[in-house]
């Protein structure tokens, strides 16, 4: 990670006043903790000026907020950046690809994928490079994966990154709640949902999402993946290209919106809001991480 230089003095300050219990740490939590640690790290880009969480912030429930989001070459995105909202319970994980069912494989498209280039990190002896001028990275690394005498590469960058990434977990939104009170419009646009709209035909609960790849209009050169709702609220722009700026917009892009009055789709719209899950935007277990190690860093 960057930091400012009076930052990397309290940082190496902190690291030698680390509590014993701090080293307890299992393997399993090791591994999540470095992948929270490296999902925040613009090292892992060309430059050192993107880390995942450039375009994946929690505030939009670990979405963009922009249409499409550039590389480091500036090279404009073509997609939409998905949130990861539960993303460890996809069957697949792009809006195109159906054959990528693997958040450790899916880790290397915006690392190093070249169409378009994102994080723009190909030269993966670099990477090891820096990461091994990390001392709490050697610790994490060393607690993470024990037994292993050579592991500060990228395959192992992308299983702690995909430990992480399973670990964001949203089903608390006011939905989920029993006994939840909702607003006239949004019981009405609850019933839509699930009635006159057919909504919950492709975006079924509890993921809101029904895993499977559609075409919406005779315009899209090939099917997309189902996003999953939870969260919308927050994840504006929608559609796989952020074309459609509102829910509304997005409602009505697809085919069967014409049934539906201006009404029933802001209902349900309003019914939608409901599904924002206020705990996983705030959730300190998953936010920028605290500098100070929480391993112990050995001399």
């Amino acid at each position: 990670m960057k930091f400012s230089g009076l930052s990397l003095l309290l940082v190496s300050l902190s690291w030698l006043a680390v509590p014993a219990l701090a080293a307890s740490l299992s393997p399993d939590a090791a591994k999540k903790e470095l992948g929270h640690r490296l999902f925040y790290d613009a090292d892992l880009s060309l430059d050192g000026s993107m880390s995942c969480a450039t375009c994946h912030e929690q505030r939009h429930a670990f979405s963009d907020g922009n249409p499409t989001h550039p590389g480091v070459t500036d090279e404009q995105g073509i997609r939409n950046v998905p949130s990861l909202a539960n993303v460890g319970a996809f069957q697949s994980l792009t809006w195109i690809d159906q054959h990528v069912t693997s958040l450790e494989k899916q880790f290397f498209i915006p690392l190093s994928g070249h169409h378009p280039v994102e994080m723009g990190m190909t030269d993966m002896a670099e990477l090891s490079r820096r990461l091994s001028g990390n001392s709490c990275y050697h610790a994490l690394f060393a607690t993470a994966f024990p037994g292993k005498a050579s592991v500060m590469d990228a395959e192992h960058v992308s299983q702690a990154i995909a430990a992480f990434e399973r670990i964001l977990v949203s089903n608390k939104a006011l939905w989920d709640q029993p006994g939840h009170k909702e607003t006239v419009e949004q019981q009405r646009g609850e019933r839509l949902f699930f009635g006159k709209a057919k909504c919950s035909s492709c975006h079924e609960p509890p993921l809101f999402m029904d895993q499977a790849f559609h075409v919406l209009s005779s315009s899209q050169s090939s099917p997309v993946r189902t996003p999953s709702l939870r969260n919308v609220e927050v994840t504006a722009p929608y559609l796989h290209d952020g074309s459609a700026p509102t829910l509304v917009a997005a409602i009505q892009a697809h085919p069967d919106a014409d049934i539906l009055s201006r009404a029933e789709i802001e209902s349900i719209s309003a019914f939608l809001r409901l599904l924002t899950d206020r705990t996983f935007l705030s959730r300190q277990d998953i936010a920028l991480p605290a500098e100070q190690c929480p391993v112990r860093i050995m001399p």
